[in-house]
């Protein structure tokens, strides 16, 4: 480091030390530092040679073949691990069935929330959206009012779409069907509970 500060200071002219310029002469190291020095003046002064020639692929290539990551030394010592995951059959052979139990409730609680909830923003945006809920065009009134004549205005009636009331309807009967699927299953379950008890259970005679 002390050796490329007296260079730089040479190369500046801050400095007319004969023993750097001696080094200088014979020293391949202080040859490249000083072309280094050049070089980086002309870059910051804007006269750099069209054909420079940079080694920049040789000097990351020896970069490169140092860095433990891409040797090939310690390629060999990496050893691959494979971890086996059980298939979903097994992995609910494992689990207790009450908690399989509330598994299947949470599902579908949680589905029949989301299909409420959609449903409800469904009609939210149906009743203010014009569009949506099937309003009739505006109605001109031209009949005049107390013998007078009358401007001819616009009015809005509030009116009732039947098709939104058939698609509510379908909507409710849908969340219906699902909310008697799910109570079935879960009767279905708790059979299947019992009857697995009823298998375990040892008969106990009684003998007089």
């Amino acid at each position: 480091m002390a050796e490329k500060e007296n260079l730089s200071a040479l190369f500046d002219g801050d400095t007319t030390d004969r023993r750097l310029i001696d080094a200088l002469e014979n020293d391949v190291s202080a040859q490249e530092a000083w072309k280094s020095f050049s070089v980086t003046r002309d870059v910051m002064r804007g006269d750099v040679p069209q054909h420079l020639n940079w080694d920049i692929a040789g000097s990351v290539a020896a970069a490169l073949e140092n860095e433990p990551t891409y040797s090939g030394e310690t390629a060999e010592n990496v050893v691959p691990m494979h971890v086996s995951q059980p298939t979903p059959e097994v992995a609910r052979s494992g689990m207790p069935s009450w908690l399989q139990q509330m598994t299947q409730v949470g599902m579908a609680a949680a589905v029949s929330l989301a299909v409420i909830v959609g449903v409800q923003q469904y009609n939210g945006g149906s009743v203010t959206d014009p569009v949506l809920a099937g309003a009739q065009p505006p109605v001109l009134q031209t009949i005049p009012l107390s013998g007078s004549a009358e401007p001819v205005s616009l009015s809005r009636e509030p009116l009732q779409s039947t098709s939104d009331e058939a698609q509510l309807m379908e909507q409710r009967r849908r969340v219906n069907a699902m909310f008697q699927d799910y109570e079935l299953q879960l009767r279905l379950n708790a059979d299947d509970i019992a009857d697995k008890n009823d298998l375990l259970t040892p008969e106990v005679s009684i003998q007089d």
